[in-house]
């Protein structure tokens, strides 16, 4: 990182932050459309396609994908059913404003919506910083957004609905540092509407405008109220209409040390807290090194400037505490989605504590800390190899080593693409994962080997009428991780068994990728082929992952 990348004086900070905003979207924009070309994109992307896409239709938010997620699905062991909308996990009313996208440019439009809206955050953020502080500074402020682990990791994640959040609330602040009515209006009307849990957030911005700004102390104590009122209308009755997921799924699986095992919603969680104190506190600081990581990784762009900052710490408040008083790693993974809850608050609680210290900014040693800090970040960033998004580069695993060559991830993708053209558009398919971004414009898309069959409207069970597996591709991953040792031996005996019962027949069989279909009369050729990948890949699962071996004896 050398002084060009970083604004010298006012006068052209706005040319180098142009310069960030504009790299960066072309080159994260590249990486992720070659996530998805190149088989590494995965089910996320491919979920937010198929429900984007059959809103187009007429279908509102309806996704197979989706119901394979529902609580009877992972709980009950029920069938994934047509007609299933994805509002019983999260609402995300404001999707509907990327069909048009989606209807134009397909599965590419997602990357270039994900990462054009954090890319205009990162200058929104710029326009933020002059409000309040020199352009110079604000320049380095905003290119350093763009140089952190918890931007550059959500950028190149599978598509998800968090990706407005930092441009709404950089957005929101800056309608009150310009005293725009309308410029705030807009986007705090928004915000609970991008997902039920970014009302927590939302409440936040309020209760920060009620402690810290005080002519805005109403409209902040009307935003408290209009998040709270959100958030449990949307939480405990609309989307209890679409499925029983908020209850017995997501407050289970984050919030179950605090229910006891019982099923409950947003106010039987909070109540829950209240009553036990010590088992908040106790989950706030552990496990002590994700979250010093966390914090470091969230601080270290700037300087560690935000930790200084009570307008910082306000407007992170929430989002945090629910971080870190959430069960799974998730939350405090800072290549995740969930980071976006966060980075808005740490880079405007920066520039609100550099408009008191702006007399700083003129020692030269503090400005060199910076930039070493914007390097380490970026570094960390970039060797983290957020997402597989250069795995084409860096290895997936050191030890036990796994790189696939960017010739080959390139040759797979297009094979790949040769392979889905064999596929009408119109046919329901059950595919492996790492497919499924790339055939999720159909009404019906399952996930295999979890599922092939399906409920229609009828709620008849049917069989999909295409499968696709591809056992040679996770076997090249299976050495260093175990869930593609399990998708290569659970569909290997899945394959033989659907063949071996009549259900299917073998429709197309290589090396590369195995396609049966529904009734389909095989040839003892394709058969023959179907038996020998299955063996082979299956002896080589077992054969470099010894763990996974010993461990699928034992369950035997």
């Amino acid at each position: 990182m050398t002084n060009q990348f970083l604004p010298k004086n006012n006068i052209y900070a706005s040319d180098n932050v142009r310069f960030w905003v504009v790299t960066f979207f072309i080159l994260v924009s590249a990486l992720q459309i070659w996530r998805i070309f190149s088989l590494n994109a995965t089910y996320d992307q491919g979920i937010f396609l198929q429900e984007i896409w059959n809103t187009l239709q007429g279908r509102p938010f309806e996704s197979t994908l989706a119901s394979e997620l529902s609580a009877p699905v992972k709980f009950q062991n029920a069938l994934p059913e047509v007609g299933y909308r994805h509002l019983a996990q999260h609402f995300t009313p404001l999707l509907i404003l990327w069909a048009p996208l989606v209807g134009l440019l397909g599965v590419w439009s997602l990357p270039i919506i994900q990462v054009g809206l954090i890319a205009s955050a990162g200058w929104t953020l710029f326009l933020l910083g002059k409000k309040h502080l020199p352009n110079q500074l604000a320049g380095w402020i905003a290119c350093s957004f763009f140089t952190t682990g918890t931007v550059i990791g959500p950028s190149l994640e599978n598509f998800h609905d968090l990706c407005i959040v930092p441009l709404l609330v950089f957005l929101l602040l800056l309608g009150i540092s310009s005293k725009q009515i309308l410029l705030y209006f807009i986007p705090a009307l928004m915000l609970p509407l991008v997902r039920e849990d970014v009302g927590l957030l939302t409440f936040g911005i309020g209760l920060w405008m009620i402690i810290r700004r005080p002519q805005w102390r109403l409209w902040g104590i009307g935003l408290c109220i209009y998040a709270v009122i959100a958030v449990i209308l949307i939480t405990n009755y609309i989307m209890p209409i679409f499925g029983s997921e908020i209850s017995d799924r997501f407050m289970q699986e984050r919030f179950s040390q605090y229910l006891d095992g019982d099923t409950g919603g947003t106010l039987d969680v909070l109540v829950a807290m209240i009553r036990k104190p010590l088992l908040v506190l106790t989950e706030l600081i552990s496990p002590p090194g994700r979250t010093i990581r966390l914090l470091i990784t969230l601080l270290l762009p700037l300087a560690f400037v935000p930790s200084f900052s009570i307008d910082a710490w306000l407007l992170i408040a929430l989002p945090l505490f629910v971080a870190l008083s959430s069960n799974g790693g998730n939350a405090l993974s800072v290549h995740l989605r969930f980071m976006l809850y966060l980075v808005p608050g740490v880079f405007a609680g920066s520039i609100f504590w550099w408009e008191r210290k702006k007399s700083f900014f003129e020692n030269q040693k503090l400005r060199n800390f910076w930039k070493l800090c914007i390097c380490i970040a970026l570094t960390f960033a970039i060797i983290g190899n957020p997402h597989r998004s250069l795995s084409a580069i860096i290895p997936d695993s050191i030890s036990p080593w796994v790189h696939v060559p960017i010739t080959k991830q390139f040759d797979r993708g297009l094979k790949a693409k040769r392979l889905i053209s064999e596929i009408p558009p119109d046919a329901s398919v059950a595919a492996e994962t790492h497919l499924i971004p790339q055939l999720a414009k159909r009404r019906i898309l399952l996930r295999f080997p979890e599922n092939y069959q399906y409920k229609d409207r009828q709620g008849k069970i049917q069989n999909s009428e295409f499968i696709i597996s591809q056992p040679s591709f996770n076997a090249s991953y299976s050495s260093a991780f175990n869930h593609h040792a399990s998708w290569v031996i659970k569909s290997g005996k899945t394959l033989k068994r659907l063949t071996d019962e009549g259900k299917y027949g073998v429709f197309k069989c290589n090396k590369n990728s195995i396609i049966l279909r529904r009734n389909w009369k095989d040839t003892y050729k394709s058969r023959k082929c179907l038996n020998e990948e299955v063996e082979i890949n299956s002896k080589h699962v077992l054969k470099v992952n010894k763990r996974f071996s010993k461990r699928l004896i034992k369950s035997r």
